[in-house]
């Protein structure tokens, strides 16, 4: 077991060997936009999406085709009674045909859809690039969790170290029973088990962050140990609650969402209405001599068409078709109004469970911190009481856990407090990247300390 520590501890100096500037959360969300797949198929859709809207804007439009056609052919007569006669048939010509609707329902009522689908487009676009802030930050943290988790487990391995070896010298020199150096060999065990687990974990988050930023962060910036825990302004859950209401970015989409299914809807009707269209043309053909079988030739000529056409088409009877379209999107509108109430209900009780989620890590960050300062306390008297011959080796160990367990769940909280503060402003729609620069004074270099 102790060497295969040792070639896991190897293994993780050898990553953290080369020599290279410490990652920053705002450099980490750069990275992030430029290499993160998930946004980067967030902007993708929103691409498409503006081109569907685009589309919706054409069929207003005029449309303008140009023909140009060349013909060579050869006619042959064949009469019973009369010679065979035989002649060409060669044409050339070109025309230009204008097509422009004037009224079309289904298409008007299509624009409203458009701008529905354009602005719901921008709404995910937003809410996306919110959510790589938190997803980033979370993962940024993560790791930072567990370097912490691995340096308290180094230290608790290192004191549990120390500690045995002082059990076998009082063991050795009869001052001590061999239960204290089996309870300390067992807890040294323990913590080399614990301290190879920190290890890996601290790997697997790395290789977490690598996915979203396409980098892998061998060291990253900390945060300072007076990490200021700003109390949310305003101190009111109905205020936040209302932000949401109004801004939050998944819940403007889902209203879009409606705006569009209501504009289908009122265009599916189009197909009990008349429809009024525009048609103009102007075309020339070209006709080469031809024979007649008479003797008389054709000379050439040209011959020119030009037209304008209005037409009104009335439906009648579709069998069915355009009234059975109606009840489809009338269905596909309650689906989209129950769906916006859905994320409304949904988007009420995010913003008041992160609001008190917030002030709960405010609290839970000072109470970890006195937890570390009493559990430190109570270790060196415990150590006092030791070496007095008052206490135990159990009770030194028990303190030691409580010290290192306090320890990080100290940091735990503190990174908690972080990634809620930017989920309350996410779910309130006000999270943008000047939140990341702010969080980002907080940090600064360190490095992982050796275990």
């Amino acid at each position: 077991m102790k060497k295969l520590s040792q070639n896991i501890i190897s293994l993780f100096l050898i990553f953290n060997a080369t020599p290279s500037s410490a990652l920053d959360l705002n450099e980490a969300l750069e990275l992030a936009q430029k290499y993160d797949t998930t946004y980067q198929a967030a902007y993708s859709r929103y691409l498409a999406a503006i081109e569907t809207a685009s589309q919706t804007t054409s069929a207003i439009l005029p449309k303008v085709d140009f023909n140009a056609f060349i013909q060579e052919g050869r006619t042959e007569i064949d009469s019973k009674g009369r010679p065979a006669f035989n002649t060409d048939n060669n044409n050339n010509g070109y025309s230009i045909n204008l097509n422009q609707v004037i009224f079309d329902k289904s298409i008007f009522d299509d624009l409203d859809r458009g701008d529905a689908i354009e602005a719901k487009a921008l709404a995910d676009l937003e809410a996306a690039k919110q959510e790589t802030i938190v997803r980033v930050a979370k993962a940024y943290f993560d790791v930072l969790i567990a370097i912490d988790t691995l340096e308290t487990a180094s230290a608790e391995k290192k004191a549990i170290g120390k500690q045995l070896e002082q059990s076998k010298e009082r063991f050795n020199v009869g001052l001590s029973a061999i239960t204290d150096v089996k309870e300390q060999q067992a807890s040294y065990d323990i913590s080399v088990a614990d301290e190879i687990i920190a290890i890996n974990n601290l790997s697997n988050s790395r290789e977490a962050l690598r996915v979203i930023i396409n980098t892998y962060p061998e060291k990253l910036e900390v945060a300072r140990e007076d990490l200021p825990l700003v109390v949310p302004e305003p101190m009111d859950i109905d205020a936040w609650q209302e932000k949401a209401l109004q801004n939050n970015f998944a819940l403007l989409s889902s209203r879009y969402s409606v705006d569009a299914a209501q504009s289908a809807y009122d265009g599916s009707k189009g197909g009990h209405y008349p429809k009024l269209s525009l048609n103009a043309s102007y075309g020339i053909v070209n006709s080469d001599q031809r024979d007649t079988n008479f003797g008389v030739p054709i000379p050439e000529s040209t011959s020119t068409d030009a037209k304008v056409i209005l037409s009104l088409d009335v439906p009648i009877y579709s069998g069915g078709f355009t009234s059975s379209t109606v009840r489809q999107k009338s269905s596909e509108l309650s689906q989209s109004r129950a769906l916006h109430e859905q994320e409304k209900r949904q988007t009420v009780a995010l913003a008041r469970s992160s609001y008190l989620t917030l002030e709960a890590d405010i609290a839970t960050v000072r109470a970890r911190k006195q937890a570390v300062i009493s559990t430190q306390t109570s270790l060196d008297a415990t150590l006092a009481g030791y070496d007095a011959g008052t206490r135990t080796s159990v009770d030194v160990l028990l303190s030691q856990r409580l010290l290192y367990s306090s320890q990080r769940d100290y940091s735990v909280a503190r990174y908690a407090y972080i990634t809620d503060s930017l989920e309350l402003k996410r779910v309130a729609g006000i999270l943008s990247a000047n939140d990341v620069k702010k969080i980002n004074e907080w940090l600064v270099p360190k490095d992982v300390k050796k275990p």
